[in-house]
């Protein structure tokens, strides 16, 4: 797999050393955001809390198609917490993917293998939620579930309108980024270096949508 992503995203020589705390700072001032430093085993890293309830960790990365450090948004929404989606673009599904099933024939496994991240099992696992209601990202992205209305109710206009602008503009094929829905947390992964701040702040944007209109469907389904 990480031939694959190499291949995919390129090199970034250098990258892995620099420490993105100053960019991550200044964005966070510029935005009203809390920044803060953390410490831990793994070495520690940053914190953006936002406002309106959102956060940003960056640190050791946590996944394995992810290298050196790890930009994540997290953000609570309220949904029931077997809920689970995962919204990816096709040309990375395609390499995670791959290397589920490679893993899968090479061990002669009758079962996914747990170790896995629960995003690449579910990649296997879970249904695709139709996107024909919005052509111009069912060109571009996969989105699958265990519970297909709710990834529908989630895709409102605002919702496609963001992710349509974001991959006009700078939601590439080669930026490896996924974005999950698991134990009623909404989760960005990304790479967390090289870091800019024209990025963090389109990031940023998108997310906060992603967020509020999780919200907004997890409020109404336990209204009902």
């Amino acid at each position: 797999m990480f031939d694959a992503l190499k291949r995919l995203i390129g090199a970034a020589p250098g990258a892995a050393a620099s420490d993105q705390g100053p960019v991550l700072a200044a964005w966070a001032k510029a935005e009203g955001h809390a920044f803060k430093r953390v410490k831990d085993k793994a070495g520690g890293g940053y914190v953006v809390e936002a406002a309106d309830g959102w956060r940003v960790e960056w640190g050791t990365s946590q996944r394995s198609y992810i290298t050196g450090k790890e930009l994540r948004f997290r953000s609570e929404t309220g949904m029931p917490a077997d809920v689970q989606m995962i919204l990816v673009s096709k040309v990375l599904a395609q390499v995670l993917e791959t290397d589920v099933f490679s893993r899968f024939t090479n061990a002669m496994q009758t079962q996914i293998d747990n170790t896995l991240p629960d995003e690449m099992r579910w990649l296997a696992m879970h249904p695709r939620v139709p996107l024909t209601d919005a052509p111009s990202l069912m060109r571009r992205f996969v989105l699958l579930s265990n519970a297909e209305q709710v990834g529908r109710d989630w895709l409102d206009e605002g919702v496609v309108q963001a992710l349509d602008e974001a991959a006009s503009h700078w939601w590439t094929d080669t930026l490896v980024l996924v974005v999950t829905v698991n134990r009623g947390m909404l989760t960005l992964r990304m790479a967390g270096q090289p870091l800019q701040p024209t990025q963090l702040k389109l990031v940023g944007q998108l997310f906060a949508r992603l967020a509020a209109r999780l919200r907004e469907v997890g409020q109404a389904s336990r209204s009902r």
